[in-house]
């Protein structure tokens, strides 16, 4: 299930990341680079309930389950 971390002070939503470390890991990088490691008020991890995959995503999929596929015919 996809996770984006939000920062209200800075105005920004991270990109979606599949796990919630991900989106955790986002958030620490972000506070130790912008605020000095501190905690901005009402920052958050939320879950975001469906996520549409990106273009390369798709061919990504594709390729490997051709890949395989193939692996399989010339076995």
């Amino acid at each position: 299930m996809p996770h984006h971390y939000r920062c209200p002070v800075c105005a920004i939503r991270s990109r979606p990341y599949w796990t919630r470390a991900g989106a955790e890991e986002h958030g620490r990088a972000h506070r130790r680079r912008y605020h000095g490691g501190d905690h901005p008020d009402g920052e958050r991890i939320q879950h975001l309930p469906h996520r549409t995959p990106e273009r390369g995503e798709v061919i990504a999929v594709a390729l490997v389950l051709a890949l395989l596929a193939l692996a399989l015919l010339l076995k």
